[in-house]
């Protein structure tokens, strides 16, 4: 397993919360703290996975419910990709219909 990162960035009332190397249930409560904390202070949300190689299904889970909880609270909540994004994130992130529920931003 590759080494995994979250970091956040906050300006203003915007936050960028990057996930770097591979991620799955071992770090989905520390996104899961992170979002949740951000979306109560009122603060949007883009989840940056560019430098993600790997997410699994806990941590698919942990973007909907965050999605949710924006959506709810009227705040902005994206998800960006690039060309480093691994190969396996942006298959889940087809194969689960995500891109069609979220707003993904290349």
């Amino acid at each position: 397993m590759s080494a995994h990162t979250i970091s956040v960035t906050v300006e203003q009332d915007r936050a960028v919360v990057a996930l770097s190397g591979e991620h799955e249930a071992y770090t989905a409560d520390k996104l899961t703290r992170h979002l949740s904390a951000l979306l109560a202070e009122g603060i949007g949300v883009a989840v940056d996975l560019r430098q993600a190689t790997f997410i699994d299904s806990t941590v698919v889970g942990v973007l909907i419910a965050a999605h949710r909880r924006a959506q709810e609270a009227g705040l902005p909540f994206t998800l960006l990709v690039g060309g480093e994004t691994g190969w396996p994130v942006r298959r889940l992130l087809e194969v689960t219909g995500l891109g069609t529920h979220l707003d993904i931003v290349e």
